[in-house]
């Protein structure tokens, strides 16, 4: 491996400690604990009216955070990466000669992906980089179609492919298919990408120099995570509303590295360090959701995870209500879960007061609130007292929209009525977020942890 001496080096202290590599499986015991004190806050809140001054002020709390990260500009990207053919100023220093040019290995976990995978070995084959710092890996999870077939003859056209095909009954997901492959690389940085995926000729040359170190930063990027673009946006409802959801996702993330919160892996489009992915074990296996969980063990490691929306990879949305509701239930448990893992280090403030508070504020708001609506509601029907959640029902639908309003506008460069239209319509779209969630955490709460992988089905381009 070469010596890319502008990626920089790590401190040979990052190390996990043994409660986030082998996390408790008591996982029904802390769900339960955790909803039960949720439940019971309600209550309180109904019992003794005067505690409500407790909701009030996270609601201010959350409002004043969350219009912090929507007032923050979106970062430029540095320049990107000079390749010896490129024109250039001589007295510019030339990053990508020698041995500073980093090796890139590309993994793409693939389970009967015939119909997506052309496309995306199409674009892999166009990107702009020297073929002998990139391998293309494809692994194969046992296919039963026609995957590997297609991938036997493009492998005579493309020098750069590698195919990993798993035995039948491998275990593990996608978190057991990239572990599997990973020692077969020869990559410093890992880029994942799903078999739907399509990326841009300047990929990799836009998104790599965001992991040089920067002036003045406390602690160096150990991750990357692009904009997900949604191919199939104009098919239906559902896919549009997905669309503006991947926009404003990818403003938010961007918004709260700016103010030092904690920017997440969102699976397509990742690229991580190789140390520092060696560092944390690879994947976890025992989780649904590989990149929320790898998000929290690498910022537990001190390294920062850098979010662009500037750069974006290619994705399929799910086209029917119950396709979104499979896909946000696992995204759901699968979040939830790695707080129940890996809460020691939150409560610790290993990661530092910014990016804990952050962490904390967005739990209250993506898990909290959702598992207090029903009792809160109910009490509210049965009685003849207010909601008591009102106040962040209001910072909740406020915030929805004004993220989507700035996003929409910054971004996707709508203006005028058709703005208003996407963004009020979205903000409607997010609340499946609340039954969601309210499902998802009472059936933790009597199930035993499940490892099941439901795999999206994906249609191609037409």
């Amino acid at each position: 491996m070469s010596d890319s001496t502008w990626l920089g080096e790590f401190s040979d202290e990052m190390n996990l400690p043994d409660w986030v590599i082998n996390s408790s499986q008591r996982r029904r015991l802390k769900a339960f604990f955790v909803l039960a004190v949720v439940w019971g806050f309600v209550a309180l809140l109904h019992l003794i009216p005067v505690t409500r001054w407790t909701v009030t002020g996270f609601a201010t709390l959350v409002a004043i955070h969350a219009s912090r990260i929507v007032a923050a500009p979106i970062q430029p990207l540095p320049p990107p990466l000079t390749l010896q053919t490129d024109q250039r100023d001589p007295a510019e220093p030339d990053l990508a000669s020698g041995s500073q040019l980093p090796k890139v290995s590309i993994l793409v976990p693939a389970k009967n992906e015939s119909k997506v995978l052309p496309h995306l070995l199409d674009s892999l084959a166009q990107v702009d980089y020297p073929n002998d710092h990139l391998d293309v890996w494809v692994i194969d999870d046992a296919s039963t179609d026609e995957t590997p077939t297609f991938l036997a003859a493009r492998q005579q056209l493309m020098p750069t492919l590698h195919v990993h095909r798993r035995a039948e009954g491998s275990g593990g997901g996608k978190s057991g298919a990239l572990n599997e492959v990973l020692p077969l690389t020869q990559g410093e940085i890992i880029l994942v990408c799903d078999a739907d995926a399509g990326i841009p000729v300047d990929f990799l040359r836009q998104t790599l120099p965001l992991f040089a170190p920067q002036p003045n930063a406390s602690s160096r990027v150990g991750a990357v995570q692009v904009r997900k673009a949604v191919v199939n946006a104009d098919h239906n409802l559902w896919t549009r509303r997905q669309a503006a959801e991947m926009v404003w996702d990818a403003r938010l993330q961007s918004g709260k590295v700016a103010i030092g919160g904690i920017g997440e892996l969102r699976g397509n489009g990742q690229l991580v360090r190789r140390d520092v992915l060696d560092k944390c074990g690879g994947w976890n296996e025992a989780t649904i959701t590989d990149d929320l969980d790898l998000t929290l063990r690498l910022h537990l490691t001190g390294v920062d995870i850098a979010c662009t929306p500037t750069v974006t990879i290619e994705e399929e949305a799910v086209t029917t209500w119950a396709g979104l509701w499979r896909q946000r239930s696992r995204w759901a448990e699968g979040g939830y879960q790695r707080y129940l893992d890996y809460w020691p280090g939150i409560l610790s403030n290993q990661m530092g007061s910014a990016k804990t508070l952050d962490l904390l504020v967005f739990f209250g708001v993506q898990y909290l609130l959702p598992m207090a609506v029903l009792p809160d509601l109910l009490w509210t029907l049965t009685t003849t007292q207010s909601s008591a959640l009102l106040p962040m029902g209001i910072v909740f639908t406020a915030i929805s929209w004004m993220g989507f309003y700035s996003s929409l506008r910054q971004i996707q460069k709508l203006q005028g009525w058709p703005l208003w239209r996407e963004s009020l319509t979205s903000v409607i779209y997010m609340m499946h977020w609340l039954p969601v969630m309210a499902v998802v955490t009472a059936r933790m709460c009597v199930q035993p942890k499940r490892l099941r992988w439901v795999k999206t089905i994906h249609h191609g381009r037409v």
